[in-house]
């Protein structure tokens, strides 16, 4: 299929649900075409010259059971098929390029999602009317529009992991250090808390992939595009810390880097210290920031010092001490320590 086709006629694969209601470019209902026992001179081993893909708004695709008759039969043929042809019911006979039926097949896939991703909504809607549920509700829609258009990683257990009583996912920590700055904006104002970046865990773990082999190695690929745009204002010195809960693994620890001066400050719920490598990627990703500023600095002058963080004293508690720790540190009068005790771990 080529590729101005798939990236301005489908919708993007990862992109999320937000993304699959913005898309407007769907085709008509499918329409009725003759279907003919032998499809053999239907089908061509020439390709379509200018085929016009304004044409598949007109014209709606086949049906199912049509659509996987003509597959099987290129799959059959003896030689490579490259168009092939549709007789509409009522109409002249029209000849696509093969790749429309890989086309149709993604748009009726796309077009189901959505109608799920409606019917989700519009029951969410109906039952957020209670005050009671308004919180949740909002929690839930925010949690759904995290999942891609495809489907691919929207799992039942997925689903109920944003109510169940289990390990907190990378979407509750993103969402949780949101909240947290927003109340340093709303605590020391837009100038001041522009300065200080609170990273994904996306965003931590792709600077820890970048770097691991050495600062030659990292590129520009292996990182988010919100990762490349902070590391920019990094490098034009705008950017005075940034924060982020940093996973390891079944543990969630928090880290600050400050770059005035240079250092990193780790919490660790369970008392250990920074894992080597863990620390290495961060020093090298440090120094070429810096670097790339105008104010090199070697590896060996960046320290690791301790960031005040509750000790649990259960097994499951980190995902909730680790941005604890974040926001006591840039909110020490309004955002205490968490107490180490269940009951209080579980009121928060």
């Amino acid at each position: 299929m080529p590729e101005d086709i798939k990236r301005d006629w489908m919708p993007v694969d990862g992109q999320s649900v937000p993304h699959l209601f913005q898309f407007n470019r769907y085709p008509p209902q499918d329409m009725l075409y003759h279907h003919y026992s032998n499809l053999d001179q239907l089908l061509h081993k020439e390709g379509v010259t200018n085929f016009e893909p304004y044409i598949l708004l007109q014209l709606g695709p086949p049906p199912l059971q049509l659509s996987e008759s003509y597959m099987a039969a290129i799959k059959e043929a003896p030689f490579p098929i490259l168009s092939f042809t549709l007789v509409p019911i009522s109409g002249h006979p029209v000849r696509f390029p093969i790749w429309v039926l890989d086309y149709w097949r993604g748009i009726k896939r796309a077009t189901g999602y959505r109608q799920s991703w409606k019917n989700v909504l519009e029951w969410l809607r109906e039952i957020s009317g209670s005050q009671l549920m308004v919180e949740i509700c909002d929690q839930v829609m925010a949690g759904l529009s995290c999942f891609p258009w495809n489907g691919g990683n929207c799992t039942v257990r997925g689903m109920t992991s944003l109510l169940a009583d289990s390990y907190l996912s990378d979407f509750h920590i993103d969402h949780t250090l949101a909240k947290i700055s927003h109340h340093h904006c709303d605590h020391y104002g837009v100038e001041v808390s522009k300065r200080h970046v609170f990273f994904t865990v996306l965003d931590l773990s792709s600077i820890i992939e970048a770097y691991k082999n050495g600062i030659h190695s990292a590129c520009a690929l292996h990182k988010p595009k919100q990762l490349l745009e902070a590391e920019n204002r990094i490098i034009s010195g705008h950017v005075d810390s940034v924060a982020g809960v940093l996973h390891l693994p079944n543990h969630w620890t928090s880290l600050v880097i400050t770059f005035k001066p240079p250092k990193i400050l780790y919490g660790d719920s369970l008392g250990s210290s920074i894992p080597s490598n863990k620390a290495s990627s961060l020093r090298q990703w440090i120094c070429h920031m810096l670097d790339r500023s105008g104010h090199g600095i070697m590896e060996s002058d960046i320290s690791v010092y301790s960031l005040p963080t509750t000790i649990q004293q259960d097994a499951f508690s980190c995902g909730l001490v680790a941005p604890n720790a974040i926001s006591h540190h840039y909110l020490p009068q309004t955002s205490p320590l968490l107490q180490p005790n269940p009951l209080s771990v579980a009121c928060c």
